[in-house]
């Protein structure tokens, strides 16, 4: 008999369990986005390096299931699964509102004393300590022309209403994860923050920001295009990723 495939695991759906893995990257997504933003990006990375893209409930395969709309509860709910692979050193990437949760998860952490990632690298977002107006109280058509002014939500969807009204509530409890208040406490560990240059919504004062946040190295960089810019510059985007996690963690190889 052959042996049966493990199950997949809802969190982590596009993993693929590498027995010579010395470093794992733990992707988080934008608001609306799923696990599949990050489909074959372990392709493009060292051989010993393994992607773990979260998926989070509300989207894609879980679209079915409650989002969160707190960073608090989603924490709960992430940790438990994230432990297991917690065996090796990692690194957390999160883009917009992921940074959001990877950057709340490692102060959590390191409050415990508990082990931290090799490096944050935090993309299409300014540092959130900063306080700013919170987009809660947006009606739906006001939070629509938000949407669109971002410029990542599929045209079809402002098209079809039936479709919009069903992923517009998983979109309201994404953005309030993406506007939460986080504590000024610096992490103990590098952070690589990364804006496209045309992006209207990171401003270079956001950017720099991120420097407030860690007692480590910062490094700041810029990539052509929008806030979207890791579909348009994908290559390049992990060509830096690549140089980054060879940079925090040689023991991969180039």
């Amino acid at each position: 008999m052959r042996p049966s495939n493990p199950p997949v695991n809802p969190w982590f759906p596009l993993r693929q369990p590498n027995p010579h893995t010395r470093l794992r990257v733990f992707c988080f997504p934008y608001a609306g986005g799923g696990a599949s933003i990050y489909n074959n990006w372990g392709a493009a990375l060292p051989a010993s390096v393994e992607v773990c893209a979260v998926q989070l409930p509300g989207r894609e395969r879980r679209i079915l299931e409650q989002p969160f709309r707190r960073i608090p509860a989603l924490l709960d709910a992430l940790e438990p699964v994230l432990a297991p692979l917690l065996d090796k050193p990692f690194v957390f990437f999160g883009y917009s509102m992921g940074t959001r949760i990877a950057l709340a998860l490692t102060q959590r952490w390191q409050a415990r004393g508990a082990p931290l990632p090799l490096g944050l690298v935090m993309a299409a977002a300014g540092a959130p300590h900063r306080d700013r107006p919170s987009r809660d109280d947006l009606d739906d058509a006001n939070f629509v022309e938000l949407l669109r002014s971002y410029e990542g939500t599929p045209p079809e969807v402002f098209a079809h209403k039936e479709l919009l009204e069903m992923v517009l509530p998983s979109l309201r409890a994404d953005f309030s994860v993406a506007d939460t208040l986080l504590p000024a406490t610096p992490v103990r560990c590098p952070i690589s923050a990364w804006s496209g240059e045309e992006d209207p919504h990171v401003t270079q004062e956001s950017l720099d920001a991120w420097g407030e946040l860690t007692t480590e190295e910062l490094r700041l960089r810029w990539f052509p295009g929008k806030h979207f810019f890791l579909r348009t510059v994908r290559e390049p985007l992990l060509a830096a990723l690549r140089e980054e996690l060879v940079r925090w963690c040689p023991e991969v190889g180039p």
